[in-house]
């Protein structure tokens, strides 16, 4: 699902255990969540009177970001 920077999609909710996620799951949701990075930042950039709850998305949408990517990173090699 192609989702634009206009501000069509929502910002991603974190709604399975990353834990237990296979990597595939782990880099779709890692997707998502940099699209969703990528969207608010275009926001942000391009308004100097951003919304606070723009503000508070992109803080929680890079936080989901580093929990992805560092479960990834501790991923046994044979899963990939």
């Amino acid at each position: 699902m192609y989702q634009t920077m206009e501000g069509n999609a929502a910002p991603y909710q974190a709604s399975q255990d990353i834990a237990s996620a296979t990597q595939a799951e782990l880099l779709r949701t890692l997707q998502t969540v940099s699209d969703n990075i990528m969207r608010l930042a275009g926001k942000l950039h391009a308004g100097p009177d951003a919304a606070t709850d723009d503000v508070a998305s992109i803080t929680e949408q890079h936080a989901l970001a580093q929990q992805l990517i560092g479960r990834l990173l501790v991923m046994p090699a044979s899963q990939a």
